[in-house]
């Protein structure tokens, strides 16, 4: 059998040498399930190192009424509400993603990723759908001298962001910068696309393009053009689509009918199909909508209606249902095997009115968004017919010459439903977690000084007590997010929001109670995480969220020798932080508080403090710091001042004598 093609999830994956910085998708739905399989790939964190650190990798915008996926599902992602009155589409149906990594060794070296694709980020994209993807990938070192493969990229991922860009207007971002790092790492993508490529991008006209301004089925034409270079006219075209109009009877034309037409240049344009030309439709014979009743209408057009092909590299237990929304075209010559001036469109939109032939607009067309390229011509047929060829268009295609569909076997299938009730933003987008004096309980506030229309309900669904200039009152452990309920023109609104801790983890669990001697693993391992066994199970819900844990070698430090393995520490910290990059700075100083913070109830530390010396004061001395964060005249030395300072604070060391400090 022949290798498979990536997977959807896998297309996220990141380079040798790279990793996932942030990054942007839409869609029309999703679940946890791929989620998490597509972060895991991105950030190469498993799901409870990801939910260890509490910051937020992939930010996701799907159509409204898709139902809220929160960072307790996925971690490492934040699905943002919908903050407009109105909808201005149909649907929310284009399904996009802008990725960006860094290089673990170089600070100037970046990747930018653009995925286009018709399947939706969904496990059943992967396990049961015939889908299509297309990637562009543009690496920092292509612009060292820029040709026109890279100048189109430019323009086709530029396209792309515009689309991100306007869509991120429309939803509630406010919770993407309760963290500081999740903050930093949205304005690094914002301004690496704005000052490499969008800046820069050519008069080139985009493969990449949507429907906000006209459909796609009139913007078809001039895109086949521009990307395969040539007006001629082809003699073979295929359509497939997941979904069609529920009848195309009285329709004058149907959507098929309409492509078909478009590219003949009955409407004016160029002619870039024959008269005379092989015309191919793909449907799902068990779910074809309209075309059941068509069937013989699309015969009398010419047009041979066949079931989508099952490529050979899936396995043929299962049957794989046609999702994919694409438009194939080429000339067959004399007796060539090869595709000649072969284009493809492949997007999210449907051969439906909504999909294909309207723009979007509130009731009528759905936002989408697509690609058209040229392919690398390619062989009509396999050299072997029992195996899957990657030199045929069928391996890359579910097209198929030899089958048309029975009028009996096909059916309508089950009709498209969508809800009605819109994940909409809530006054407030996160909340903010403080310690109470008496254990075991605390306040969740927010940070705005709006004002308070909301209940935050506990685990029993009961209404927490709100105190003014406290806020509500929360008894137990720190959750990871609380669920609030708020009222819209009378009716009732419910949202899970995320809950900040004191170290800007957002959504995180319980950091585990550790000794000093774990504290300088994490910060000797840096930038690696703490292995997943080593941390709280993100997902074991028959755990209080907020209930603390012990690392299993703090029972069995001894408190011998503190001060010499005290100065051991400050030694280890200074040699490693003097090494960093500024690229790792803020994660770094993240981590060096988190960890000592950590350690605050070991036993050598308490040995040690005993003493009445501040060993942190000697981290503050220039030769201990890097040399872009000697100072707190920059925004570098600020941040490790701060973390110093906060460590100080829970090792209440404000009457200690300064290590390294005259008498």
């Amino acid at each position: 059998m022949s290798q498979v093609p990536a997977s959807l999830a896998q297309h996220f994956e990141t380079p040798d040498g790279f990793t996932g910085h942030f990054g942007w998708l839409c869609g029309f739905s999703a679940d946890d399930s791929f989620l998490n399989d597509a972060l895991e790939r991105f950030t190469l964190r498993q799901a409870n190192q990801r939910a260890y650190t509490g910051d937020t990798s992939l930010a996701l915008l799907l159509d409204p009424r898709a139902p809220q996926i929160t960072p307790i599902e996925v971690p490492g992602l934040l699905h943002l509400p919908w903050a407009k009155a109105a909808l201005p589409f149909n649907l929310m149906h284009a399904k996009v993603a802008v990725l960006t990594y860094r290089s673990t060794a170089r600070s100037d070296v970046w990747s930018v990723r653009l995925l286009v694709c018709t399947g939706n980020w969904t496990r059943q994209t992967l396990e049961h759908s015939l889908d299509l993807v297309w990637r562009l990938d543009l690496h920092s070192d292509d612009l060292r001298s820029p040709t026109e493969t890279t100048q189109q990229a430019r323009t086709d991922i530029s396209g792309a962001w515009d689309l991100l860009s306007w869509l991120r207007q429309q939803y509630d971002s406010r919770v993407l910068l309760a963290n500081p790092l999740t903050a930093k790492a949205i304005t690094d993508m914002d301004t690496l696309l704005f000052k490499q490529i969008t800046l820069k991008a050519s008069g080139l006209s985009a493969r990449f393009f949507d429907n906000r301004t006209a459909s796609l089925l009139a913007q078809l034409p001039a895109k086949v053009v521009s990307a395969s270079g040539r007006g001629v006219a082809r003699n073979y075209l295929a359509m497939g689509s997941g979904f069609y109009e529920s009848s195309l009877l009285g329709k004058t034309p149907s959507v098929p009918l309409q492509v078909v037409r478009g590219l003949r240049g009955e409407g004016g344009g160029p002619r870039l199909l024959t008269m005379s030309s092989d015309v191919n439709l793909f449907v799902n014979e068990g779910g074809c909508q309209g075309v059941v009743e068509a069937l013989a209408m699309l015969t009398a057009a010419d047009i041979s209606v066949r079931p989508a092909a099952q490529p050979g590299y899936f396995s043929h237990a299962q049957k794989r249902t046609l999702h994919a929304k694409f438009i194939f075209s080429a000339s067959e010559t004399g007796h060539s095997n090869k595709t000649a001036n072969p284009w493809l469109y492949l997007g999210s939109g449907n051969l439906t009115p909504q999909g294909f032939t309207l723009k979007m607009g509130r009731h009528l067309g759905n936002l989408e968004a697509g690609v058209v390229f040229a392919p690398t011509p390619l062989n009509w047929h396999p050299q072997h017919m029992a195996v899957a060829d990657p030199e045929s268009i069928g391996y890359y295609l579910p097209i198929q010459r030899q089958l048309t569909c029975r009028p009996e076997a096909l059916q309508t299938g089950e009709a498209f439903e969508v809800g009605s009730e819109v994940f909409s933003a809530a006054r407030v987008a996160y909340l903010v977690w403080r310690e109470a004096q008496t254990p075991e309980q605390g306040w969740l506030s927010s940070e705005d000084d709006l004002e308070v229309d909301y209940v935050v309900l506990d685990p029993s669904h009961q209404p927490c007590t709100y105190v003014d200039g406290q806020g509500f009152r929360w008894c137990g452990q720190r959750p990871r997010q609380v669920l609030i309920r708020w009222q819209v023109e009378n009716t009732e609104q419910f949202m899970a929001v995320p809950v900040l801790d004191g170290f800007g983890r957002l959504a995180a669990t319980e950091l585990p109670d550790i000794s000093l001697e774990d504290a300088w693993r994490q910060l000797e391992g840096f930038p690696q995480l703490p292995s997943e066994e080593e941390l709280p199970d993100a997902f074991d819900h028959s755990l209080r969220s907020g209930s603390r844990q012990e690392s299993p070698r703090r029972a069995q430090e001894t408190a011998r020798y503190p001060i010499r393995q005290m100065m051991a520490l400050i030694e280890g910290i200074a040699a490693k932080q003097t090494a960093l990059e500024p690229i790792d700075w803020p994660v770094w100083c993240a981590r060096l508080e988190q960890s000592l913070i950590q350690a605050s109830g070991c036993e050598l530390l308490q040995a040690f403090l005993a003493l009445k010396l501040n060993p942190i004061h000697a981290l503050r001395q220039a030769a201990f710091r890097p040399h872009f964060a000697e100072t707190p005249e920059h925004l570098a030395g600020q941040r490790y001042e701060a973390a110093l300072n906060h460590i100080e604070a829970h090792w209440a060391l404000d009457h200690s004598h300064p290590l390294g400090a005259p008498a």
